[in-house]
This record gives structure tokens, C-alpha cells and sequence, in this order.
């Protein structure tokens, strides 16, 4: 009993030294493993760093030019290891951690240098990030090649790998286009928190973004919409004589660059083309590909309207050749195993009223238009497995499914990916409440937004894993930014950040994950890092989250914050409170005779964060 006692007293004392190094140095994700130790590392420009084969000599130029620059200045990589102040960077897989994943990594900093051991260079680069996040914010900055300087990295070691293998966000490029410099921005930011997969969403109604050099219509004629701004479902359609002048595509070319500069960063970009519905900008350019074969347009805003038709016509064999042809170019292009080929929210009506569509149920025995999907997205499973790849598709519940050696990307709930899995198909988790980035963040009255709310404690209780799934055949998960009600690169950070860091917490670190309220308090020693990056993020869950209830005849109004140590003041007179008004005290509050609006503010260490609430009352009383 007493060696049983020491064991357990060691192994306490362990796990409570782990969760204080890992609560002190505010690393996101947190490491599997953190160590601390007595002493520093000097980081200067006179550090040298170290490999042991000229091979990986760029590799690591590459590596430390990205990330510290602004420390190192003009890079010393060196094959020969002689004197001190070394980093030194090990290809190593003897070590049980290093044996588990590639993208493992050994850290261990001392007085006398820096050792970095993994089994391939993905290891090696998420090492370097994670001294980023040990070294000031301020080396964040884009704003300056080299800052000078000594800087002290604190002695530990750190044992990490990842949870799970697919740990993306995807970006909808189509309702509205972003250049490959707003993308390389992303790409940047993501891989600092060892988010490795960009899924970007290609095409859609509203445009199609890639050349494709045998079928150039599709940039010449869908790539382009007349321009709107405003609310995504109030956009006027376009009118007689109006040019399309709004869009933008890459060129085989951009691509090329983006992929580059996505390996340098061990970011892997997945291309995705929706297909049979979600096609409008790929009618508009081929019309004879529907059912209808009448000229359409891309339109700016919500095509969900009989007169459009937005969905290919499967019975049309010249269908499947430019599918051919398209996914032919693709699989050239982009070294991803995968091609996410969509296949979700399909009007079928189009179909009842083909000739061509009914003849193919018909010919091929299939019960309905619902098999007539799942005959299409098998068919089109075939010709990408004949390029090569890998199919990915968004999961619906389908007569007949999606082709067994797919990976079905289950959006709607957590209930596609165990159903796909219990049929023994790799999965990956986005489901929307969860891990949809355009749902808004903060209270619904004050917001733009396309559907619902998804705030960012909401993200942290994202389950990669929910209970009935076979959790070896999840591959990861991933945040999902539709753009409908995100037209620039400011709203498109503001979006992503700082929810996305929960993403990246909960896909890399181990499944017990630390509480929330531990985590927030790491997420706000980040701010700064995107301050000086110029990355803008949202603030709203500083904000109170405001309910009603009804006791008797009498509504009163409950006040609830995702943050601690917030402080809560409000008005019912239409006047704006600040910290000498009445203070929330987590009790309900009456609502007064009269009163039609209540305002609220949220403050901290007696100043204002966050913004100030204007809601009015007839619209809270309906939240009971």
C-alpha cells in the first residue's frame, strides 16, 4: 500500500506540475506533455542552428526564416554542430511519442541549447511554433524584418503529437472572392496554432473560382456577378443591361503559389466543387448542362427560386465528361490526396420533370430521384478514384448513400458521422452548431447573420468523438466559414478568430480536455499576438448573453456571461449605463412597468469591454 501511495503521489505531483506549466506559458494548443525546468535559452542573432544532413538545410532556412526572423536576422544553419548556443533540429523516430504520428515533436530547451527532435519536419515546424508562443508578441508583427534582441525562452521540455490527423477550417470563396493574399494571411495565421488542413470551397451558385483551361467559360462567364452590398437575402437580381463586374478567380498559376506557400507552412489545401446542386455559376457558363438548358446567371444572392436551375441534369452524359475534365485538372493541380466533390442541399424537382433524368431511373432500376443523387455521387466517385484521389463529401442521409470508400463530412449534426462510421466510412466532423464560423457570436438582435448562434464556449464543447461513433475511422474535424455575410478579410478574421483557437485546442490535445474557464484565461494572453499581427477578432464573448423568464404574470430578464470576472450593468430607461449604474448581481430582474428597451454593458477592472446592448424588451421576452 505504501509504494502504491508514493506512485500516486508522484504521479499526482507530475500532473499538477504539467497543468501549472501549461496554464503559465498560455501554449494554444495544449501540449500532450510540458515539463519545466530551471534555467533559460538566450535567443539571439548569434544562435546557430543545426542540422545533421545537408538535405535539411533549407527545410529549416525555411522554417526559422517564416517564423523568426524578426529574432535571428540573417540565418546561421549549419550542418556541423561545434560550440554553444545551438538549436538543434533531429530527425528522430525511437522515442514512443515520435513513433505515434509525423507530425510529433520532442522540445527540450536548456541553458545549453535547444533540441528539437521529430520524426519528420512537420514535427520540426510545430516545435518552432510553439516557441513562438513562448517568445513576446510583439515577434508576431509583419511590420519589420528584424526586430534585435535577446530573448529568453524558459527551460522545459515538451513531449506533443496530435490528437487527430484532419485539423482544418474551410473558406467559402465563392459568395465571395478573396485573393490569394487574404488566403496566404489565413494560411499564416492557421498554421501558428498547428491547424494543418484549408478546404476551400471552389464553387457554388454565386461564383466558380478556378480556371479550369479546358472549359474556360466557367471564369469567363461564372466567375463574375453584377454587384450588391447589403443583406445577402435582400440582393436585387440583376437587371436588364446590368454588366457582372463583381468576382474573381484563380488562375492555375495562383494555385500553384498557394499550395507552395501552404507546404511551407504544412498546410495542406483540399479543393471542392459542389456538385449536382450549388451549380448555378457552372450552368451559367454551360446551360446545356441542366435539365432546363435555358440561359441562367450568376446571381449575387439566395438562388433558391424555382426559375433558377442550379442542379446538373444526371441523366445528360456530357455531364460526367466535363466532371471529366474538371476533375482531371484538379487532381493535376493539387497534391491533396483529396477532392471534396459537395453533393448536399439538391432541388430534386428538376429532376420529376426531365425526360433524360426519369429515363436513367428507369435504365438503372433506381426507386426514386433520392437513389438518382446517390447514383450520381457514385459515379462521380469513380472518376476521381480514377485520378488518383480521394473522395470527400458532405453528408446526406441518402437512399443508397454515398460510395463506401468515401469520406463523408457530416455538417447537419454529429448523426451522419456515426452513422457513416458504424458503415465503416472515414468521417470528419463540422457540425454546424458546433464549428459553423458564419454563425454569429454574439446576441442575435445585434447581428447580421445568415442562421443562428454559435458562440465561442459553444466551440469549446465541440466533441470530435460523440458517444456511438467508431473513433478510429474519424479522421479529425474542422470550422466552416460560409460567406454570405462576409465580404472583406476583416469580417473574414473576425469570424474565424478567436473560435477557431478552440478548434485547434480540442483537434490537437489530448481528449480531456482542460475547463473552459482555464482556457479563456490562455485565450486572452493570444489577443496581443493578433494585435500585432493585424489580425482583427471578435470580442463578443466579453458580452452578456440576455434570456427571460416568466414567473406568474411577471417577465423578468436573466443576465449570464461566457467570461468570469465580468462585471454586468444595466439600464431599463434608454439611457446608456456605465459602472454607476445598477449592477447585475445573478438574480432575475423584474422588468419595469413601461419600459421597452434594456441596454447592457459589460466591464472589467473599471473599464468597458465589449460592446453595449440595446435590445428591445418585446423581443427579449420571446427568448423564454
Amino acid at each position: 500500500m505504501r509504494q502504491i501511495s508514493l506512485l500516486f503521489f508522484i504521479g499526482l505531483s507530475l500532473h499538477v506540475l504539467l497543468v501549472k506549466g501549461q496554464s503559465q506559458f498560455n501554449l494554444i494548443p495544449s501540449p500532450v506533455e510540458l515539463v519545466e525546468k530551471e534555467g533559460s535559452f538566450k535567443l539571439s542573432p548569434k544562435t546557430r542552428f543545426v542540422v545533421g544532413e545537408e538535405a535539411y538545410r533549407q527545410v529549416v532556412s525555411s522554417i526559422i526564416g517564416n517564423r523568426l526572423r524578426h529574432v535571428v536576422g540573417d540565418l546561421q544553419v549549419v550542418v556541423s554542430d561545434k560550440g554553444k548556443d545551438n538549436i538543434r533540429f533531429v530527425i528522430d523516430s525511437t522515442d514512443a511519442i515520435l513513433v505515434k504520428n509525423r507530425e510529433a515533436y520532442i522540445l527540450d530547451i536548456s541553458s545549453k541549447g535547444v533540441m528539437i527532435k521529430a520524426p519528420s519536419p512537420a514535427g520540426w515546424f510545430y516545435a518552432v511554433e510553439t516557441i513562438m508562443q513562448l517568445l513576446p508578441p510583439k515577434l508576431e508583427s509583419n511590420e519589420h524584418d528584424y526586430l534585435g534582441g535577446e530573448f529568453l525562452l524558459p527551460a522545459l521540455s515538451i513531449k506533443d503529437f496530435p490528437r487527430f490527423q484532419w485539423r482544418g477550417l474551410m473558406v467559402d470563396v465563392s459568395r465571395h472572392f478573396f485573393s490569394k493574399e487574404v488566403l496566404k494571411s489565413y494560411i499564416d495565421q492557421m498554421s501558428k496554432y498547428k491547424l494543418n488542413t484549408l478546404h476551400l470551397h471552389l464553387t457554388d451558385n454565386q461564383g466558380w473560382r478556378i480556371a479550369i483551361k479546358s472549359l474556360p467559360k466557367l471564369t469567363d462567364v461564372g466567375a463574375w456577378r453584377v454587384p450588391r452590398t447589403g443583406y445577402w437575402k435582400g440582393f436585387k437580381a440583376p437587371q436588364p443591361g446590368e454588366k457582372p463586374t463583381y468576382g474573381g478567380y484563380y488562375s492555375q498559376e495562383d494555385i500553384k503559389e498557394l499550395i507552395q506557400y501552404a507546404k511551407d507552412r504544412y498546410v495542406d489545401i483540399v479543393p471542392e466543387i459542389d456538385v449536382p446542386g450549388h451549380s448555378l455559376a457552372l450552368i451559367a457558363s454551360y446551360p446545356e448542362l441542366s435539365c432546363t438548358k435555358t440561359p441562367q446567371q450568376v446571381l449575387a444572392g439566395d438562388p433558391w427560386n424555382p426559375s433558377r436551375t442550379n442542379v446538373l441534369c444526371v441523366g445528360n452524359d456530357s455531364v460526367y465528361h466535363y466532371l471529366d475534365l474538371i476533375i482531371g485538372e484538379l487532381a493535376d493541380l493539387f497534391p491533396s490526396q483529396y477532392i471534396h466533390i459537395g453533393g448536399d442541399e439538391v432541388t430534386r424537382d428538376y429532376w420529376k420533370k426531365c425526360t433524360h433524368c426519369q429515363q436513367l431511373i428507369k435504365d438503372t432500376g433506381l426507386e426514386d430521384e433520392e437513389e438518382l443523387q446517390s447514383y450520381f455521387m457514385k459515379r462521380v466517385t469513380s472518376i476521381v478514384e480514377s485520378k488518383g484521389k480521394k473522395v470527400i463529401g458532405w453528408y446526406e442521409n441518402l437512399k443508397g448513400g454515398m460510395a463506401p470508400s468515401s469520406i463523408a463530412m457530416s455538417w447537419k449534426s454529429y448523426e451522419g458521422g456515426i452513422t457513416s462510421s458504424q458503415n465503416g466510412q472515414q468521417v470528419i466532423m463540422t457540425p454546424a452548431f458546433f464549428t459553423y464560423l458564419d454563425f454569429y457570436q454574439g446576441d442575435p438582435l445585434m447581428e447580421n447573420g445568415q442562421f443562428t448562434v454559435a458562440r465561442f464556449n459553444k466551440f469549446y464543447k465541440f466533441n470530435p468523438t460523440p458517444e456511438g461513433v467508431k473513433e478510429e475511422l474519424v479522421l479529425g474535424g474542422q470550422g466552416s466559414l460560409w460567406t454570405e455575410q462576409v465580404p472583406n478579410e476583416r469580417k473574414l478574421q473576425s469570424m474565424t478568430w478567436p473560435r477557431s483557437l478552440a478548434l485547434a485546442e480540442i483537434l490537437w490535445s489530448k481528449k480531456e480536455r482542460r475547463p473552459w474557464n482555464d482556457f479563456i484565461v490562455d485565450v486572452e494572453k493570444h489577443l496581443p499576438r493578433f494585435d500585432a499581427a493585424h489580425i482583427k477578432y471578435s470580442t463578443k464573448f466579453y458580452e452578456p448573453i440576455i434570456q427571460a423568464v416568466k414567473e406568474k404574470n411577471t417577465y423578468k430578464v436573466v443576465i449570464t456571461t461566457e467570461v468570469e470576472e465580468v462585471e454586468v450593468y444595466y439600464s431599463f430607461d434608454d439611457t446608456s449605463p456605465d459602472n454607476f449604474y445598477p449592477k447585475y448581481e445573478g438574480t432575475a430582474i423584474e422588468i419595469p412597468e413601461g419600459a421597452h428597451h434594456i441596454r447592457v454593458i459589460s466591464y472589467r477592472n473599471g473599464k468597458p469591454i465589449g460592446r453595449e446592448l440595446n435590445l428591445p424588451l418585446i423581443e427579449v421576452k420571446k427568448r423564454i
